[in-house]
C-alpha cells in the first residue's frame, strides 16, 4: 500500500512538472515568433526604404492639406438643464429628432423647431445629452426607501435620517452638448434648446400648475400665520389675567373650564408653517423645477483633431499602408509561381 502511494505521488509530481515545462516551452515559442515577427517587419521596411519614405511623404503632404483644406473645425459646448418634468427616454427622442434634422441638407427644419436663423442652424453639427443619474439608480433609491418605509415606528426617526442621506441630488439634471462650426453661436443656441423645452405645451402646462399650486399653498400659509399669530395675542392676554388672579401662587393651570391650549404647541406649529413659507417662497423664487443649472460656454480651442494629430495618424496609416501593398505584393507573386512549383514537385 505504501508503495503505490509513493507511486501515484511520484505520478503526479512528474505530471506537474511536465505541464510546468509546456506552458514555459510555449511562452517561450511565443517570445521567440514575436520577435521573429517584428524583425522581419524591421528588415523588409529597410529593404524597401525608398518605397515606405514616398509612402509616408505622400501620406503627410495628404493629411496637411486635409486639415487646411476639407477639415471643418467644430467645438463642444455642455449646458446642465434640471427639469423635474424630463426623463431619459423624452430627452433621447428629443436629441435625435434634432440629429435628424441638422443632418438634413436643409436647415429649414431645425430653424422652425427651435426657431433659429439660417447662419446659426448652419453651423451646429450634432447634439448629444447624458443624466447625471440613471434610471436604475433612481429606481433602486425608490425601492430602498419604500423597504426603509416599512420599518416598525420605534425606528421611524433613523429611517428618516437614512433616508435623507441616500437623497440622490441632482436626479433630473441633464448635461446637454452641441458640437458647432462657430463657437459664437452657442449662447443663442442656449436660449433657443431652453425656450423650445420651456414651451413645450408638456412641460409648459405642469410649470404652470406647480406654480399655481405654490401660490395657492403660500397665500394659505400666510392666512394660517396671521390667524396664529392672533391667536397668540389673546393667549397672552389672557396669561396676563390669569397672573393677576393668582398671584401668591407659583402654579398656573392651562386649559380646563377656560377651555385653553398649550402654548408651546401654538408656538411650535408657528414655527413649523413659517418654516414652510420659506421653502414655498424659494421654490416660487428659484423654480428648481426647471432650471439652467449652467449654461453653455464660447471655447476657443476646437474639439476637433489638431493639425499635429492628423499628420501623426497619416504617418502610422501610411506605414500600414506600406506593409498592406507589400503583402499584397509578396502573395501576387507566391500565386503566380505556385504551379511552377508543383509541376516541379511532380517531376521530382
Amino acid at each position: 500500500m505504501e508503495d503505490q502511494k509513493q507511486k501515484s505521488s511520484s505520478s503526479d509530481e512528474i505530471d506537474l512538472t511536465q505541464f510546468f515545462r509546456w506552458v514555459g516551452r510555449g511562452f517561450s515559442t511565443a517570445g521567440q515568433s514575436t520577435i521573429a515577427g517584428i524583425a522581419g517587419l524591421r528588415n523588409s521596411f529597410y529593404a524597401n526604404r525608398i518605397f515606405f519614405v514616398g509612402l509616408i511623404a505622400a501620406g503627410l503632404i495628404l493629411g496637411f492639406l486635409y486639415s487646411k483644406l476639407l477639415k471643418k473645425d467644430y467645438y463642444k459646448s455642455s449646458m446642465v438643464l434640471s427639469c423635474d418634468y424630463l426623463n431619459t427616454q423624452i430627452l433621447k427622442t428629443t436629441i435625435e429628432k434634432f440629429n435628424l434634422l441638422a443632418a438634413e441638407k436643409t436647415t429649414t427644419g431645425l430653424q422652425q423647431e427651435l426657431n433659429l436663423d439660417e447662419a446659426t442652424a448652419k453651423n451646429i453639427q450634432k447634439f448629444e445629452f447624458k443624466p447625471f443619474v440613471s434610471e436604475d439608480d433612481v429606481v433602486e433609491m425608490e425601492v430602498l426607501r419604500e423597504q426603509l418605509n416599512n420599518v416598525t415606528a420605534d425606528k421611524k426617526e433613523l429611517v428618516e435620517k437614512v433616508i435623507d442621506r441616500l437623497e440622490i441630488e441632482n436626479k433630473n439634471a441633464y448635461e446637454i452638448s452641441v458640437y458647432v462650426y462657430d463657437p459664437n453661436i452657442v449662447k443663442p443656441l442656449e436660449k433657443a434648446l431652453v425656450d423650445y423645452f420651456a414651451t413645450t405645451s408638456y412641460i409648459k402646462r405642469r410649470i404652470e400648475i406647480n406654480k399655481k399650486t405654490l401660490e395657492a399653498r403660500k397665500t394659505k400659509l400666510e392666512a394660517e400665520l396671521r390667524k396664529l399669530d392672533s391667536l397668540k395675542i389673546v393667549l397672552f392676554q389672557n396669561y396676563q389675567a390669569f397672573a393677576q388672579k393668582s398671584r401668591g401662587s407659583n402654579n398656573v393651570v392651562v386649559g380646563g373650564e377656560e377651555g385653553l391650549t398649550n402654548p408651546l404647541e401654538v408656538f411650535t406649529t408657528d414655527l413649523e408653517l413659517h418654516q414652510e413659507l420659506q421653502e414655498v417662497e424659494t421654490k416660487l423664487f428659484l423654480s428648481p423645477d426647471f432650471e439652467v443649472v449652467d449654461g453653455f460656454t464660447s471655447f476657443t480651442e476646437p474639439e476637433s483633431a489638431s493639425l499635429l494629430n492628423i499628420l501623426a495618424v497619416s504617418f502610422l496609416l501610411s506605414i500600414l499602408i506600406g506593409y498592406l501593398i507589400l503583402g499584397a505584393y509578396r502573395f501576387d507573386r507566391m500565386l503566380a509561381s505556385y504551379p511552377t512549383r508543383q509541376q516541379r514537385a511532380a517531376r521530382a
